[in-house]
């Protein structure tokens, strides 16, 4: 299982991936990049960093279950922690069109909060499933390496 130093690391590495993230789509032609890297591309990334870092020995199903998932909630709060609240000053300051829906977000608080837990559970289920097809490559590649010596 994972113990709680590496629950932090992949915490924190999540939420600044995610962070850095939510950046990026403030320039229009890199919103849908961005947010489907969150959606699913942050659990391969994370595995594939603590496996280098040599973090994780065996990769079982459960912990490249357990990393996706807590990668994937984690990235989308950061994202989210950086790309709303940037995005409402870009709309209050120079009144751009293409974040006037955050505006109607940001005013009602409660429906924010509640679309941003949902959307952060997708971004867990999404990253489980791109994490366990990492932890199954990863697999697959390590016993083809250790058969062939």
């Amino acid at each position: 299982m994972i113990n709680k130093s590496l629950f932090k690391i992949i915490f924190l590495c999540s939420l600044i991936i995610g962070a850095i993230l939510g950046i990026l789509p403030l320039i229009p032609a890199l919103t849908w990049i961005a947010f489907l890297a969150v959606m699913f591309f942050i659990a391969p990334f994370i595995i594939i960093y603590l496996k280098r870092l040599n973090l994780i020995k065996e990769l079982e199903v459960e912990q490249s279950l357990i990393i996706g998932a807590i990668s994937g909630a984690s990235a989308f709060l950061g994202f989210s922690a950086i790309y709303f609240p940037i995005a409402f000053i870009l709309n209050l300051t120079f009144k751009i069109q293409s974040f006037l829906w955050i505006k109607v977000i940001i005013t009602n608080f409660g429906f924010l909060i509640s679309m941003i837990i949902l959307i952060a559970l997708l971004c867990a289920l999404l990253n489980m499933f791109s994490g366990f097809l990492t932890g199954y490559f990863i697999n697959i590649l390590n016993r083809g390496s250790k058969n062939d010596i």
